[in-house]
């Protein structure tokens, strides 16, 4: 092994590269710690995304000077840094590079000026600094580093010792902050750097990282409430906005900027680079934030999240518990909240949402299968589109993965009914599999051009169905496109009906169930919220 007495421009952008993707394969295990300042659940996918920022057109770099590629990383991560914890991770980079300034390559000595640079530049960022947070980790390092570096003077030496004691600096978090202790975890932020360091260390040590030792869980020191028991508590509380933008040539201070965010904000960051200021605050009214702030200069970047929504959102992944006797696991391909919640209560381990289509890549796949608490895993594709990158996914694990060619989320859904996660795989596969075969499922799209397809005529905005990837017919209105679906399924009396509406539906749903309802009053049925984006209503019949 090299003894690694200094660094360029060109290591630097290596180890972040290997930072950025080591939190992609951790930022849901980070994301479950995160209840500070407010507990939405994405501190690792802002961090990701804000190293995603920081190295944007860097993946070429030529360029061997730290000054010079450390200022083009720290301006990127400041201005496209998310969340709480992005912010500061950008100003720990732009902090770090005021530290390397004039220089070519970095020592040990040196890269320990520059992290007194990053925990000055972090600290002054946050209006109402708080310890045991990803504060307290950056200052822990940097005092680490210059406590050890007068006697070792190569990388080597310096972060495997400097590492260790940051790990149990962020063990110690939730005696710091009440809210960690009475969740039961570790700071969310801290974990996310400590990560980065680790990468640090195994680039200098060109071995792989021990990503495992370092993970702290919830609830791993049995003490205090849990995060399921915080979560749950904390469930009627509103969170408001989490408001982010840049001001474009402002020519005030931070000072006077923070103050005038701060009457309508709080939990607020100001930080800035060249001529541009980001600003990150939490607020009721975010509209009242950027008309503070338009009166400074241009307007840009501007990102504004309903921090209530993404709380819930944490609240039903925090649900899910490890049983024990658990020797299997399910993960499903998602698109909606209705159906993400409808999947947690059927008792899934883990799912892998998309946005509209169904089209998940083999990495989100796979990092999902690597979540999983069990060596046994059943996908469940729930789209045609879908199956081969889940059957790549299962050739490229080490796991023993099993993919059940479910065509549709209903079908998902159906298939989940006699799982049971303390049955061996096989087991699992053989009564999921028998349990949909009687099963009927019909789509209602609303045609985005107008078009023919299995001889039906179609056109723009008019309601399609399609079973069984053939188009039956089109409709105006969605109430007569359910009707004839229904009647096509030639249901009985012994069927049961379930529609499931998705996120867009322009019409009155309640009045549409009861003219539902009344139509086929002879049959059971039931309706759900699936919040699917690109389906107005699926319809199943069993």
């Amino acid at each position: 092994m090299n003894n690694i007495k200094t660094i360029n421009g060109t290591d630097f952008v290596k180890i972040l590269f290997l930072a950025k993707d080591l939190i992609f394969n951790t930022k849901d295990q980070i994301n479950q710690l995160n209840v500070f300042p407010v507990p939405d659940g994405d501190t690792g996918t802002n961090m990701y995304l804000t190293l995603e920022s920081a190295l944007k057109n860097l993946n070429t770099i030529k360029d061997q000077n730290i000054d010079i590629v450390s200022k083009k990383i720290a301006k990127n991560a400041v201005l496209g840094g998310r969340g709480n914890s992005g912010v500061i991770l950008g100003q720990i980079l732009y902090g770090l590079s005021k530290g390397f300034d004039k220089l070519n390559k970095c020592d040990v000595k040196e890269f320990g000026h520059s992290l007194d640079s990053a925990v000055e530049a972090s600290y002054e960022s946050v209006s109402n600094p708080v310890e045991g947070t990803m504060l307290t980790i950056i200052k822990s390092v940097s005092e680490a580093w210059n406590n050890v570096r007068n006697n070792n003077d190569s990388f080597n030496d310096v972060l495997p010792l400097v590492c260790e004691y940051v790990g149990e600096v962020l063990k110690d978090t939730p005696n710091m902050l009440e809210v960690l202790k009475q969740a039961d975890v570790v700071d969310a932020g801290g974990q996310g750097l400590l990560i980065i360091f680790e990468a640090m260390k195994s680039y200098m040590l060109d071995e792989k990282p021990d990503i495992d030792q370092i993970m702290n869980k919830p609830g791993q020191s049995s003490k205090g409430l849990n995060i399921k028991k915080y979560v749950q508590e904390h469930a009627e509380d509103e969170w408001g906005y989490c408001v982010q933008l840049v001001v474009n040539g402002a020519d005030v201070s931070r000072e006077e900027i923070e103050f005038a965010v701060n009457e309508y904000g709080g939990s607020t960051i100001i930080t800035g680079i060249e001529n541009y200021i980001k600003i990150h605050t939490h607020s009721e009214d975010p509209g009242k934030i950027l008309s503070a702030c338009i009166q400074y200069g241009e307007l840009m970047e501007i990102n504004i999240e309903n921090m209530d929504k993404q709380f819930q959102e944490f609240v039903n992944d925090s649900e899910v518990e490890f049983n024990e006797k658990q020797i299997c696991s399910i993960i499903a391909i998602s698109n909606g909240n209705g159906f993400n919640d409808l999947f947690i209560n059927l008792g899934i381990d883990k799912i892998v949402k998309c946005e509209k289509t169904l089209n998940p890549s083999v990495e989100e796949i796979l990092n999902s299968i690597d979540e999983c608490q069990t060596d046994h895993v059943i996908i469940l594709p729930n789209e045609k589109n879908a199956i081969m990158a889940c059957n790549l996914a299962a050739e490229e694990s080490l796991k023993n993965v099993s993919v059940l060619n479910t065509k549709s989320i209903p079908e998902g859904l159906a298939s989940m009914m006699p799982y049971n996660n303390e049955l061996d795989l096989n087991t699992n596969i053989l009564n999921l599999e028998n349990y949909t075969n009687d099963m009927i499922f019909g789509a209602i799209s609303l045609a985005s051009r107008s078009g023919v397809m299995n001889n039906i005529e179609y056109k723009e905005g008019e309601y399609i169905v399609v079973i069984n990837d053939a188009i039956l017919f089109a409709e105006t209105s969605l109430i007569k496109s359910i009707e004839k679906t229904i009647s096509h399924m030639e249901s009985d009396s012994d069927s049961l009906i379930t529609v499931y509406w998705g996120d867009h539906s322009n019409e009155n749903q309640s009045e549409l169930e009861n003219k539902l309802i009344d139509r086929f009053s002879f049959i059971e049925m039931e309706f759900q919220y699936g919040g699917q984006s690109n389906i107005e209503a699926w319809v199943v019949i069993e």
